[in-house]
């Protein structure tokens, strides 16, 4: 469930992004382990599954928006292990393939999306949940 709290997602190698200093959306909370995305404002919200999002990596740190004026400028696009969707679960045979943005801490298959917003690329699936890499260059 997006925002229920802070994750500590286990990485691959570390990678960070830095990307223009983006304001975060009004009232907007973003946490750690969570993704990331930008809307066409662009500000930076929460990743969820609706059009026009793109995203832009894993949260770092906790910002905390709802008094506005909160700024973001370090995300990561390391490979971060993620929730694999109950409802279109990615499977061993989506490795190096898209998944998919079901909401902000959850991927999912492109059946189980409605606006296809890509997360990232597919490195592992177990038990766990998806690996999935976030660089922006993988998902082109």
């Amino acid at each position: 469930m997006a925002g229920a709290n802070r994750r500590n997602t286990r990485t691959g190698e570390a990678k960070f992004s830095y990307i223009d200093e983006r304001t975060v959306k009004d009232a907007e909370i973003l946490y750690v382990g969570e993704m990331v995305a930008q809307d066409a404002t662009p500000e930076a919200l929460a990743a969820t599954d609706t059009a026009s999002q793109i995203v832009l990596g894993v949260g770092t740190k906790e910002i905390d928006n709802t008094d506005d004026g909160e700024t973001v400028d370090f995300i990561s696009t390391a490979v971060h292990l993620m929730v694999n969707s109950s409802s279109a679960a990615l499977a061993k045979t989506d490795i190096g393939g898209l998944c998919y943005v079901e909401d902000a801490c959850t991927v999912t298959t492109l059946a189980g999306a409605t606006n296809n917003i890509p997360a990232g690329v597919v490195t592992e699936v177990t038990s766990d949940g998806v690996y999935v890499d976030f660089d922006p260059a993988k998902k082109a």
